[in-house]
């Protein structure tokens, strides 16, 4: 192997790993979705209904629907910062009406590790009590940062060389750690993340991520 490093072997191993467990996620969700496309399929034959095409007001409600969307997404200056905990508290950020929560679990003993919250402004990635992670665990850093955020940001400057996006419009992401140990990390916050895409592939890529550091930190 001659060029690459041990870490960079390790790294791409870790990474094979990644993709293999994405694979099977990505063939469950699409056996489940097309079961719930024949249940539905099963009910439209017991009785008559019309198609979309003929309902005037669901193309009128999906426009809207979006346009309601596009206009929240507020745009803030990119900056990357690692900020201290401060007077924040752990256990839940600033009450807010959040869009989606979900719940990152290691599978293999159901420990929840983190709860990720959607909100039209941005993403946010709490630990959950006890866990108690240090930023300088691999793949944190690596990965996590250096090619899935870091990848983003590349992706939106492509854009903004292209005249596609506007300055403004950038991800931009925050890593917040413990005040008393600058190491440990707290929360993660990404803003300007755009669409639905960005929100799986943050969810997925984290939910490893997280869950191999723990792994780590358990041997």
């Amino acid at each position: 192997m001659l060029g690459y490093s041990d870490d960079d072997i390790k790294n791409a191993a870790e990474i094979r790993e990644w993709l293999t467990k994405q694979i099977l996620e990505k063939q469950d969700e699409i056996e489940k979705i097309k079961i719930t496309l024949s249940l539905i399929d099963s009910v439209l034959k017991q009785g008559s209904f019309k198609t979309a095409a003929n309902l005037n007001f669901s193309k009128k409600f999906s426009t809207n629907e979006q346009n309601s969307e596009m206009n929240s997404l507020k745009k803030i200056p990119n900056q990357y910062q690692e900020k201290r905990r401060g007077d924040e508290e752990r256990t839940e950020p600033r009450k807010q009406a959040f869009e989606e929560t979900r719940l990152i679990k290691r599978l293999k003993d159901n420990t929840p590790v983190a709860r990720f919250h959607v909100t039209p402004e941005e993403v946010i990635i709490l630990l959950e009590d006890p866990i108690r992670l240090s930023i300088e665990t691999p793949p944190f850093k690596s990965f996590f940062i250096n090619r899935i955020l870091q990848g983003m940001i590349n992706k939106d400057l492509d854009k903004i060389n292209q005249g596609q996006l506007s300055e403004a419009e950038i991800i931009s992401y925050d890593i917040i750690t413990e005040n008393e140990n600058k190491d440990i990390l707290n929360k993660i916050s990404i803003r300007n993340y755009k669409d639905k895409e960005r929100i799986n592939e943050i969810f997925n890529t984290a939910a490893w991520v997280l869950t191999r550091m723990l792994d780590k930190v358990d041997k």
